[in-house]
């Protein structure tokens, strides 16, 4: 038997590879723009809207600007238009642009009434500001938004950024002030950076009244904790199947942002207490986070699965959650202290949601602080998606995302069935029935991944309450030691973060070396869809992202070589591209005269991120494409928008789902699990991945663009908003991003030593390259040998 080990290949973009972004073209006129007389109208109509403004009250703030909302047309949400019109109003020395409520409404402000005429007068400039002036359907004051539950007793008060320190303080202490003299208690929490929210008590109609005219952005009941299980099913069964801590033995490391860990014998030397707990220990109700510490540790015996390539784990317990729960507020301070506070940890487990669910058009307060929290202590969280324990009962998908779950930075994870009732009700590999579901705001693509979390089967062929249910949970075991079932994304989750720790060790990361895009990306990447019927695509990233992931032994390295899988990391510049020209894709996979293969690509990287822009909170982009061309061709660089010498000529993007034959993907069945065809145009998501294999190439792509005498390219480019560019006041040089790209290459016939032909490839076009070192390959996946 051959043991040789495939292992991934890092390589590094060549000098000649590093090229400028080039200028688009000038201003046009568009189907929507007005002319003549309209636009005369429409533009009076503005001016009035804005006239009106100046005569609302102000509060009684030192430099207090006007601040208006500015409803624009669907047609002018592109950033393109957004900075043309928004320079309309650029007429004080700061940037007008406060952030956005919506997408299709901007927050600006005007500091006085000086800045109103200019404003105006801009607003005559029919010629030079048509398009601008055409975008605008209305100018209105800004009123904040209030959301009022009688059953509720705590509310939080969000503020405006001003982007200006001064002005901020003047404000929160002006509304303090309001506060007390009508005996309103509050009490200050930073939430982060330039977010300090006042959380306020025993608001009546009365109250409510008076605080909306307060000069805030935001009122809202304040979350909670939800009650972390789904059910509490005592097991008849007991487990002695326990694996014995070993001192000389590397675990890999799971920080637990939990309820706390009861130490049972088989959980000594596995679990330690870690730094940052604000509570005592009668405080707690161990239950949830001894469940999970046990999941984590002894998951594979007490369930006779092969969840995890490596058994054991160790686990640093900090508990964040006290018996009763706890408010938002209170629960990010936790998580905050917690991770500051035990630096050499850099894999969490979050899974504990918060009352309501992640909106359309905003991301929640609490995924803006665990983004902040992570980039902060570079750390990498994983989070449940959430729970909904009554919608299947009443024959309805679950609800979107928990509070929380549409995080930036962490990763998502959903849960799936791991077996299939009598009845059809939960199906093996799909979506749990209670696992809550994308997408997340501005459509961005979360849960990313989905484990198993515990089946709920019917007992029924058709289910009327909960009696018809029975729940075939994960097992685990409980802090008075008895062995328990449970159902939830919470036991879906740590599993995910059990595997990015296992490849924290077999990558041989340490403290300073660590690199979350990294793990992310191997981890995204190996997902598929296991489900069978195919659920629609679409509905698949809806539910479960982009799948389910392989075991870490598997993503380290592979058994043959008919498969490579390379790894470019970097960091990406604004005004530069990457565009190598001589991609080295295997010529041993030209097959009758054509190229063949399949494709699949994954790109993860740190975009930049504002918290006042709604919608637009993701601010940075990076534009992926990878496919074939004719020839390289010299280019005229006298032309002020072209500034590279060589191009290329004929190109076709591959990674585009039209280059795909909808008859041939329907005859493909065998790659059902793994297509994935999205395509992310402009779209700002900060994971993007395609899956595609070339047999499927519509016959036009087969012989346009597979021709053996292509040549193969991979670009990559960023995109910035304009709200980000002026907030490092338009240098260039501040803006840049950090990713991970992996680009796997396989033989569908397992024929071919692609390996091996594309480190030749490497070699004939001096790319420097290195195989990821898998020497501790052995030691730390024993049985794969």
């Amino acid at each position: 038997m051959n043991d040789e080990k495939f292992s991934l290949i890092n390589f590094k973009h060549r000098k000649q590879d590093d090229l400028r972004t080039e200028g688009g073209g000038d201003d046009k006129t568009y189907p929507w723009t007005l002319e003549g007389e309209k636009l005369k109208e429409h533009s009076n109509m503005l001016i009035h809207h804005l006239k009106d403004i100046t005569q609302q009250d102000k509060p009684n703030v030192e430099h207090f600007p006007y601040i208006l909302e500015v409803d624009i047309i669907d047609e002018a949400k592109a950033k393109s238009h957004q900075s043309k019109l928004i320079s309309m109003f650029n007429v004080d020395s700061a940037q007008s642009q406060l952030g956005m409520v919506s997408e299709n409404k901007l927050l600006l402000k005007l500091d006085q009434i000086e800045s109103i005429k200019k404003t105006v007068e801009n607003l005559t400039k029919l010629d030079k500001n048509k398009n601008s002036i055409s975008a605008i359907t209305e100018i209105k004051g800004f009123k904040p938004s209030i959301l009022m539950d009688e059953e509720e007793e705590f509310y939080k008060i969000n503020f405006i950024d001003f982007h200006n320190d001064t002005l901020n303080k003047n404000v929160l202490e002006y509304v303090e002030k309001k506060l007390a003299e009508k005996n309103i208690d509050f009490e200050r929490q930073l939430y982060s950076k330039n977010n300090t929210v006042l959380e306020v008590a025993e608001v009546t109609l009365d109250k409510l009244t008076f605080i909306k005219e307060l000069p805030i952005k935001a009122m809202e009941p304040m979350p909670k904790t939800d009650n972390p299980f789904l059910d509490l099913d005592i097991n008849d069964e007991s487990s002695d199947n326990f694996i014995k801590y070993d001192e000389n033995k590397n675990y890999p490391v799971v920080g637990l942002l939990d309820s706390g860990v009861a130490i049972l014998p088989q959980l000594k030397g596995f679990v330690r207490r870690g730094e940052g707990c604000n509570y005592n220990n009668s405080d707690l109700n161990t239950n949830h986070g001894t469940f999970i510490a046990n999941l984590l540790i002894h998951g594979n015996q007490i369930n006779s699965v092969n969840d995890y390539s490596i058994d054991g784990c160790i686990v640093v317990d900090v508990p964040v959650v006290k018996d009763g729960g706890v408010n938002e507020s209170e629960l990010i301070k936790n998580i905050r202290r917690a991770i500051e506070s035990n630096p050499e940890v850099k894999i969490w487990n979050l899974s504990v949601s918060i009352n309501g669910r992640s909106g359309e058009n905003k991301f929640s307060d609490f995924a803006i602080a665990l983004d902040e929290i992570q980039d902060e202590f570079n750390v990498l969280i994983c989070k449940s998606a959430g729970n909904d324990s009554k919608s299947y009962i009443l024959g309805e998908e679950p609800k979107k995302l928990s509070l929380g779950a549409d995080s930036i930075r962490a990763l998502t994870v959903g849960s799936i069935s791991r077996k299939s009732d009598n009845y059809g009700f939960s199906k093996a590999n799909y979506p749990s029935p209670y696992s809550r579901v994308g997408r997340g705001p501005a459509e961005i693509i979360k849960p990313e991944l989905v484990h198993y979390g515990g089946d709920i089967f019917s007992k029924a062929p058709s289910p009327l309450s909960i009696a018809d249910y029975d729940e075939i949970g994960e097992k685990s075991i409980i802090s008075d030691g008895t062995l328990h079932s449970m159902c939830g994304t919470s036991y879906s989750t740590p599993k995910v973060a059990k595997l990015l720790a296992e490849l924290y060790l077999a990558l041989e990361m340490n403290e300073k070396t660590f690199d979350s895009l990294l793990l992310k990306s191997l981890v995204i990447h190996s997902a598929s869809y296991l489900e069978d019927p195919a659920l629609e695509g679409l509905e698949r990233l809806r539910r479960v992202g982009y799948g389910k992931p392989e075991n870490s032994q598997y993503i380290m390295a592979k058994d043959t070589p008919h498969s490579v899988t390379l790894v470019l990391n970097g960091n990406l510049k604004k005004k530069q591209r990457i565009d190598i020209m001589d991609f080295p894709y295997p010529k041993d996979l030209i097959v009758d005269g054509r190229f063949t293969g399949k494709i699949k690509v994954t790109l993860v990287y740190n975009n930049y991120l504002s918290k006042e822009m709604g919608p637009e909170y993701c601010q940075s982009n990076m534009v992926l494409r990878m496919g074939t061309y004719d020839k390289l061709v010299d280019r005229d660089t006298s032309i002020p928008t072209i500034l590279n010498p060589i191009g290329r000529n004929g190109s076709q993007n591959l990674l585009l789902k039209t280059a795909y034959g909808v008859k041939k993907i329907k005859e493909n069945i065998g790659f059902l699990k793994e297509r994935n065809l999205i395509e992310f145009g402009d779209k700002y998501y900060p994971v993007k991945k395609f899956s595609a294999d070339l047999e499927e190439a519509k016959d036009s792509t087969h012989k346009n663009y597979l021709s053996k005498d292509k040549k193969w390219f991979l670009y990559l480019e960023g995109q910035y908003r304009d709200f980000i560019f002026q907030q490092v006041n338009q240098d260039d040089s501040k803006l840049s991003m950090d990713y991970v790209l992996v680009i796997t290459i396989s033989d569908p016939k397992a024929s071919h030593d692609v390996y091996s032909d594309t480190i030749r490839e490497l070699e004939n076009h001096n790319f420097e390259y290195s195989k990821v070192n898998i020497e501790n390959y052995i030691d730390i996946y024993p049985e794969s040998n």
